[in-house]
């Protein structure tokens, strides 16, 4: 995904801006100081920004978020399967998980049609109508790592474990592959889909803040 990324330097800090997702994820690495020059120094009128806690005053004055939300990022340690039928989904299952994702707020809104293309994302279906998916965001074969997210299901069919369902269907569709570190995002008030994560044998590792901010004008 590298022509997809403008990075930018400051001493061992780096900045990404990653232009495939309609998004444009923003994600910072570095102390404050270094934080506030490299957010400063991008072109960025409006992206996704990714910030942890000590770098968030690092944005003041520089971008304000819209609405920000405290995350939690989950790391695979001791997997746990749940059981259930899933299916591969592939390019030609587009149209249904866009449809799927519009019956709720907020759902897909890290999807890009090229995620499909990874052969990672796995549905539930019932009554042919797809009521659950799950995916990945990004994932390197080269580096053994991968991000699952696009998880979303039906609001009319919550509470059945398909979340953990799919979810379980794409972590062992990446540990067949050979993929070795598997993460994921979740909000920190979603107790229902942290437990639900922490059953599949997901820990947090840390937390973090993302949301769209926009470039705050000059001032003095």
């Amino acid at each position: 995904m590298f022509e997809h990324c403008d990075w930018s330097a400051c001493g061992d800090s780096l900045a990404l801006v990653f232009r495939a997702l309609a998004i444009r994820p923003i994600f910072v690495l570095g102390d404050p100081a270094s934080t506030r020059e490299l957010l400063r120094a991008l072109p960025e009128a409006t992206g996704y920004l990714n910030l942890k806690p000590q770098q968030l005053e690092s944005a003041d004055g520089i971008y304000g978020y819209r609405e920000r939300h405290e995350m939690r990022r989950m790391f695979l340690e001791d997997f746990n399967p749940r059981a259930g039928t899933t299916e591969p989904l592939t390019s030609s299952d587009r149209e249904q998980i866009e449809s799927l994702y519009a019956t709720g707020d907020g759902g897909g809104i890290a999807f890009a049609p090229f995620q499909l293309n990874t052969g990672f994302f796995r549905g539930v279906r019932r009554g042919g109508e797809l009521v659950a998916v799950a995916g990945v965001h990004v994932v390197s074969r080269n580096e053994s790592v991968a991000a699952v997210g696009n998880i979303f299901t039906h609001p009319e069919y919550r509470g059945q474990g398909l979340a953990q369902q799919v979810t379980s269907a794409v972590v062992i569709a990446l540990k067949d592959a050979g993929i070795r570190t598997i993460g994921l995002n979740v909000e920190h008030s979603n107790i229902a889909a942290t437990r639900a994560y922490e059953h599949l044998g997901f820990r947090t590792h840390f937390s973090y803040y993302e949301g769209v901010a926009d470039r705050l004008p000059l001032q003095g």
